[in-house]
């Protein structure tokens, strides 16, 4: 009888243990973080207003684009769109009150795929200028299919 009555207790102690059980649900996979270099950025803006060379060249013939060249000051005397302003992208910010009001802006430099510029129109237009555009292809598709150019300070 007593083995019965052991036999019982075990059952009933076995029984509601496995009801207090829960069973593990299997956990989300783990998701790796992206490596990153210390101090490294994103090479480029993911989006922002861009302009064909082709529509870039009608605004400059009739004197309703600003550009600005986002490139070194080294960088602009060697060549530049002429009538282009030099501001380099590093001071874009504390100088925007120096882009001319109601035309558009077209900003280039000579990205690959208009890094420099794209962040430039992106600085702009989040200080409020309306209108910017950064230049597809930049600084070498303007000089390559011909369009004015110049040399030196201004």
């Amino acid at each position: 009888m007593k083995k019965i009555a052991v036999v019982a207790v075990l059952c009933v102690v076995s029984l509601s243990m496995g009801a207090q059980m829960k069973v593990p649900s299997s956990p989300a996979p783990a998701r790796k973080a992206p490596l990153q270099a210390t101090g490294a950025r994103a090479n480029a803006p993911s989006t922002f207003p861009r302009i064909s060379v082709a529509d870039a060249k009608k605004l400059y013939a009739s004197g309703q684009a600003v550009f600005i060249d986002v490139r070194s000051n080294e960088q602009f005397v060697l060549g530049h769109i002429k009538g282009a302003l030099s501001i380099p992208g590093s001071q874009l910010v504390r100088r925007f009150n120096e882009v001319p009001p109601r035309k558009t802006v077209i900003t280039y430099c000579a990205c690959s795929a208009e890094q420099s510029s794209g962040r430039a129109a992106q600085d702009l237009i989040g200080h409020g200028v309306k209108n910017v555009f950064a230049l597809k292809g930049g600084w070498h598709d303007w000089k390559n299919e011909g369009n004015p150019v110049a040399t030196g300070a201004k």
